[in-house]
């Protein structure tokens, strides 16, 4: 059971829901998808290195320095540089895309997971809270901004994703990385925060 809940925690892990959430504006079925192929192409790699295999690359050395002990962060004191070096990497993420005529859309979802690292960052110094239901939380939050903003039927992957913070969820309890309450939390955080910097700044 526990094999089954590190997988389903690798599977889902929070660098990787600003790519997932990218996609799915890709293939949102509104007029945010009707970009160039190129465009898209641009836009995804620099997403991808800026949010997941730059961030990502940074853990062996956190790991040799003995400043983390895994990759998930699942000590409180583990968090700060990493999540500091994410956070600025979030916002060079954004300022690339502005760069490109794309629509606002994307630089705010964009800015809304920066503001998801940035709220982990001060609530960290004193909770532990759930980084992967943060993250999983945002792609939920997402998806429901587009349904509301947009009026698209995206209904079926709101519950695959509501379905996978359940999986997620659990495989988090089941190896004792958090207490449901900050479970919970995470996920709310980003259910709230990624619709609401995406409804203000647009």
């Amino acid at each position: 059971m526990n094999k089954a809940a590190r997988i389903i925690s690798v599977l889902f892990h929070p660098l990787i829901m600003p790519s997932l959430g990218f996609l799915l504006l890709f293939n949102s079925g509104t007029y945010l998808a009707y970009l160039p192929f190129d465009y898209k192409k641009m836009i995804l790699l620099v997403v991808v290195l800026c949010t997941f295999v730059i961030p990502l690359s940074t853990m062996p050395f956190f790991l040799y320095q003995k400043m983390i002990f895994d990759i998930n962060l699942s000590q409180t004191r583990e968090r700060f540089a990493p999540l500091v070096i994410t956070f600025i990497l979030f916002i060079l993420c954004y300022f690339l895309l502005k760069k490109v005529p794309i629509p606002p859309d994307y630089l705010t979802f964009c800015l809304g997971c920066a503001a998801s690292v940035f709220v982990v960052l001060l609530v960290s110094s004193k909770w532990k809270i759930s980084l992967h239901m943060i993250g999983i939380g945002g792609l939920a939050g997402l998806i429901s901004y587009l349904i509301i903003k947009m009026q698209v039927d995206l209904g079926f992957y709101l519950i695959l994703t509501i379905l996978a913070a359940g999986l997620t969820g659990t495989a988090r309890l089941l190896l004792n990385a958090h207490k449901p309450s900050e479970i919970y939390a995470g996920f709310l955080a980003g259910l709230i925060i990624i619709p609401s910097v995406m409804f203000f700044f647009n």
